[in-house]
């Protein structure tokens, strides 16, 4: 008798363990709305991280002119807190594996060192990953390789309909954020109440993006009179500044080194992708971290920085390449944009982990 019972608790044990590792097992559906539990939310500080710090005087002035900051949309603390959680989810793709963060890396200057980048069902992006650094002074707010966006509200959004990188409809996004029982309350700090709707992720990602400026670079504390460049990075600046009928800073505008309004559309030739209207033009991101963003321009076929200076394979890229005497120079000087401090904050971190 106590044999047949000490079975019979053995075999209802075995059941209650299978049913239990049964239960673990979600079927992945075109749209998960499983309401979170607190083992997946997101870890932040009881007091928002500062979102619009002061800027050093140098990067300041080129904010005042170069700003695309819409009068609807400015920072605030918890809107950009909000962003940072919308950018690091990966309930924001339709089988909860990619985020925003997937192809835009933190730890490489929010780029992605892969020439295309991984999409939610393994498919490949048609373009190279651009970094997200210093957005917020390209003044005509354009957005992707082609400028195919007006603002980066319309950007941010875009990724996650695409069949390819994040696969929602922005019926299924807002359904899927509203799922989650940490947004609420999210919202309703950035915005005043808890509704969630699409325009709301859309403004709050863009606040986030935007906030994400590099400050910090060896660049900066020279021009801030803290450090001195050394012969090599003096000379590579003014190479920069001033080699050529058109120079490299009449498409990198310093101090941040990017314009909307280059004086020549220089390119990598691609008779596969021709760009912005077909002109075979692109966007040209920040110089800024340059060194940590390899591969580089649209399609991602230029390994480093030494193979752009020099050209690559006999085929110089238009208006890139520079005398084999002065390429280490250039190349110190390019290094002194390297702002890995500005990265490693926990303001643009992932509150995931």
């Amino acid at each position: 008798m106590k044999q047949q019972k000490n079975i019979l608790i053995g075999l209802l044990c075995t059941i209650a363990i299978g049913s239990q590792f049964c239960s673990g097992k979600e079927s992945i559906s075109p749209v998960t709305t499983t309401t979170t539990t607190t083992s997946d939310a997101p870890v932040l500080p009881t007091t928002p991280y500062n979102y619009s710090p002061a800027f050093p005087a140098h990067i300041a002035a080129a904010l005042g002119p170069n700003d695309n900051t819409p009068a609807t949309n400015a920072i605030t603390d918890n809107g950009a807190t909000l962003g940072r959680v919308l950018f690091y989810d990966k309930t924001l793709s339709k089988t909860n594996t990619v985020s925003c963060a997937s192809c835009h890396q933190p730890t490489l200057s929010f780029s992605d060192s892969a020439v295309k980048s991984k999409g939610f069902a393994g498919g490949l992006t048609k373009r190279h990953s651009m970094p997200l650094l210093n957005v917020r002074f390209y003044r005509s707010g354009k957005m992707f390789w082609d400028e195919r966006a007006n603002t980066l509200e319309e950007q941010v959004l875009m990724p996650i309909q695409d069949l390819t990188e994040m696969g929602l409809t922005l019926d299924e996004l807002q359904q899927k954020v509203a799922a989650k029982s940490y947004y609420p309350a999210l919202f309703e700090k950035a915005f005043g109440s808890t509704q969630i709707t699409t325009d709301r992720i859309s403004r709050a990602l863009a606040q986030f993006v935007r906030s994400i400026v590099t400050t910090q670079s060896k660049y900066d504390q020279v021009k801030q009179g803290l450090a001195t460049f050394t012969p090599d990075e003096r000379d590579g600046e003014q190479l920069f500044l001033n080699a050529g009928t058109i120079t490299c800073g009449a498409c990198h505008t310093p101090p941040m080194f990017i314009t909307s309004a280059p004086q020549a559309p220089f390119a990598l030739l691609d008779p596969t992708d021709l760009g912005i209207n077909n002109q075979n033009r692109f966007k040209s991101s920040s110089l800024r971290n340059i060194a940590n963003t390899a591969p580089y321009f649209h399609n991602g076929t230029i390994a480093s920085l030494d193979a752009m200076l020099s050209g690559v394979n006999g085929n110089p890229i238009p208006q890139h390449t520079i005398a084999p005497q002065d390429r280490a120079r250039m190349l110190a000087f390019l290094q002194t944009l390297t702002d890995q401090t500005t990265l490693a904050e926990p303001r643009f971190s992932n509150p995931f982990r």
